[in-house]
């Protein structure tokens, strides 16, 4: 489980990077339409992860160990963050 949870948050960094990478021009010149989805993009998973923070919230965070730095985490790995915090109660 914990090789799947540092893949997944490797995946999540290497996405975040690329989509600020792309959108700073960095990587290659883009068009206003290109430049436009990748900023829709980014926007879109920053609203998803927003909202699966909130979620867990909502959810759990009565019932797991809360530590300085979680919310952080869920914004930026999503999922495998939540596993992350999730995995620690079961290893208590």
């Amino acid at each position: 489980m914990t090789i799947i949870l540092l893949l997944g948050k490797a995946i999540f960094a290497i996405i975040w990077l690329a989509l600020l990478a792309l959108l700073s021009g960095l990587v290659v010149e883009m068009s206003t339409q290109a430049y436009g989805l990748i900023a829709m993009l980014l926007g879109v998973l920053v609203i998803m992860h927003l909202l699966l923070l909130g979620i867990f919230v909502a959810t759990m965070k009565s019932q797991l160990p809360w530590k300085k730095g979680d919310g952080w985490q869920i914004l930026i790995f999503g999922i495998f963050g939540w596993l992350t915090i999730y995995a620690r109660q079961s290893d208590d």
